[in-house]
């Protein structure tokens, strides 16, 4: 007998313009059982992914147990004939719609994250759920053109007190944001809140949503290695 063992990629979520996170589960059936490793995707490839691994995501983990599983324990659950069981097929059944509004982001702050993700750092993925060697390359590379746009300030400053020009806002933004992943306990909180409050300020104007002025920023490009190829199975 043909036993279907392996991994498979499981609970799309958080996604914007192509891009989104996978799970990677192994598999029987193709009945996802356990969760090894979660992957942003920057781009589909016809025999894979291609994108960056990043922290386990428990929103795409639940997504990817609910889609499969909860119809089926759901049917399970009616075949009972309980009230009890009807409740419960219920329960499953609206958990499992439920995590299909989360495969694409929708609210406009988040669409203009992921723009000023994409063009500071060549991903729409949120830097808190990157893993620290990728975010300090980037925190690297992110210094290097702040420097040259910083004009006296800090990104700090541009929180406080608002861009004086597209790239600081953006830099300004993706500085703080990946202070937020890599510093320790009331910084990250601190840098975090600041990289809120620079997307915040930009809500009028919306560049990010609408093709205004940070388009003319050329998105940037991941560091040579951070991409990786992974088969879809």
């Amino acid at each position: 007998m043909l036993v279907m063992f392996g991994t498979r990629f499981y609970g799309a979520v958080d996604g914007h313009a192509g891009q989104r996170q996978l799970t990677k589960f192994l598999h029987f059936y193709y009945m996802p059982l356990v969760p090894v490793g979660t992957l942003w995707v920057t781009q589909d490839l016809s025999t894979g992914y291609e994108g960056h691994p990043v922290a386990m995501s428990a929103r795409s983990v639940v997504a990817g147990y609910a889609r499969v599983w909860g119809p089926v324990v759901a049917l399970v659950a009616l075949a009972s004939g309980h009230v009890g069981g009807f409740v419960a097929a219920g329960a499953l059944l609206a958990l499992s719609a439920w995590t299909w509004t989360w495969r694409s982001v929708r609210s406009p702050l988040e669409k203009r994250r992921r723009e000023y993700n994409l063009l500071a750092l060549g991903t729409y993925c949120d830097p808190l759920q990157m893993e620290p060697e990728l975010a300090s390359m980037l925190q690297r590379d992110v210094a290097e053109k702040w420097s040259r746009v910083a004009e006296g300030r800090t990104p700090e400053d541009v929180a406080r007190l608002g861009a004086a020009s597209p790239p600081q806002a953006v830099l300004a933004y993706a500085s703080l944001r990946l202070a937020a992943r890599l510093a320790p306990g009331e910084q990250a909180r601190k840098a975090r809140a600041a990289s809120d409050r620079v997307l915040d300020a930009m809500k009028d104007s919306d560049p990010a949503l609408e093709g205004g002025p940070y388009r003319s920023t050329a998105p940037a490009e991941l560091p040579a290695g951070a991409a990786v190829t992974d088969r879809r199975r």
